[in-house]
């Protein structure tokens, strides 16, 4: 009787040591994975992560409208960068970059930092009188503000 109740778990357990290694660790999400990347192509890109994860998308659509600028409706399919891990004022963040396909004169540079779930970043485009338009929002640090601009 005890053998036919401990079968069934004998069974589950040999399964468990059969199934490989990665199917037991847990899938990192996306900013987890750029939070640990080498900022190459292996790094999720900033349309992914826009698309997949609600609070960087919310980070990004509230900064932009305490800026008043609208979002862009090329920004979830643009041409990115990908997300890479940099330090700046002390703290981990992701930096990236998204442009309108077929003309990058128009984009968005962020800063996002994971733990707050916040962002910041500029928006750079032209004017409507064929000027060059800068707009920070998110209220970036003088070091962060260099970083986007320069980036």
């Amino acid at each position: 009787m005890a053998t036919r109740l401990l079968f069934p778990l004998f069974l589950a357990a040999v399964a468990l040591g059969a199934m490989p290694a990665q199917a037991r660790t847990p899938k990192l999400s996306l900013i987890e994975q750029a939070q640990s990347c080498d900022g190459g192509h292996t790094c999720p890109y900033f349309p992914e992560v826009y698309k997949a994860d609600y609070a960087f998308r919310k980070a990004f659509n509230v900064g932009l409208k305490k800026a008043g600028l609208k979002r862009q409706r090329w920004v979830p399919d643009g041409v990115a960068s990908p997300l890479k891990p940099v330090e700046i004022d002390g703290k981990a963040r992701l930096l990236s970059s998204v442009c309108e396909p077929h003309n990058c004169g128009h984009h968005y540079t962020i800063l996002y930092d994971p733990v707050e779930r916040s962002m910041t970043g500029v928006y750079m485009g032209s004017d409507a009188k064929g000027g060059l338009r800068t707009v920070y929002f998110g209220e970036p640090s003088i070091a962060e503000a260099d970083l986007l601009f320069k980036n």
